[in-house]
């Protein structure tokens, strides 16, 4: 009965520290709460608990991909995490909703639902996203060495998406908007996160993505 005992104490702090473990930090570079470059299928279920681990597909821009989602039945914790063999390459931040609430966030403070003038603060000064229309729109290609620059020899990379209010909200945009997103369109170079066309979209953080892509990414 003694043993039984302990075993089951011993299980209980386990989980508990496993559980600590979550601190719903998203650290550009390292990792999204306990899930880093070297995480495994396998640890997903003893970090947050095979009850809220489930394989599954995950409809992106490039049709169906396997991940693995955690806290699923949860959109504001929700991820989901793609895979090369045993190690993850993607992580899908809160994927089931563009506009929050949403519990992951960064120490800065990026998270889903942020405004651009807020995000534009965070940063200390304006930053480059990519035109809308295309692949990858409205994705942030650069901080021009802001206070929101990441680390290049670090292996993840955070990608952050905006979206403007209009197409968030789900209503028509005005015809002041209409004119800016069509200022605002093409591949061929970034546009300025402080250029009247951007504000008058007033895009939020609509999409986050932790990708372990960096020179000091785990070796597959």
């Amino acid at each position: 009965m003694m043993l039984r005992t302990v075993i089951a104490v011993g299980a209980l702090l386990l989980g508990t520290a496993a559980a600590q473990k979550n601190d719903w930090l998203i650290v550009p570079g390292q990792r999204v709460g306990p899930i880093t470059a070297s995480t495994s299928r396998a640890d997903l279920d003893t970090l947050f608990g095979k009850d809220n681990v489930r394989d599954s597909s995950l409809d992106i821009s490039e049709g169906p991909e396997a991940a693995t989602v955690v806290f699923g039945n949860d959109k504001s914790a929700a991820l989901a995490v793609t895979w090369d063999k045993e190690r993850p390459v993607s992580i899908y931040i809160c994927f089931a909703t563009q506009t929050g609430p949403c519990k992951w966030r960064t120490a800065s403070g990026i998270r889903i639902g942020l405004p651009l003038m807020e995000l534009q603060k965070l940063n200390g000064k304006s930053f480059q996203i990519a035109g809308y229309g295309f692949d990858g729109q409205g994705s942030v290609t650069s901080w021009r060495h802001g206070a929101l620059e990441e680390d290049p020899a670090a292996c993840g990379h955070l990608l952050v998406r905006l979206t403007p209010a209009a197409e968030l909200e789900g209503r028509p945009m005005s015809k002041q908007e209409a004119s800016s997103l069509k200022q605002s369109q093409g591949d061929r170079k970034p546009y300025s996160s402080g250029s009247m066309a951007i504000l008058d979209l007033n895009p939020m953080v609509s999409a986050l993505e932790l990708r372990f892509i960096g020179p000091g990414c785990v070796p597959k």
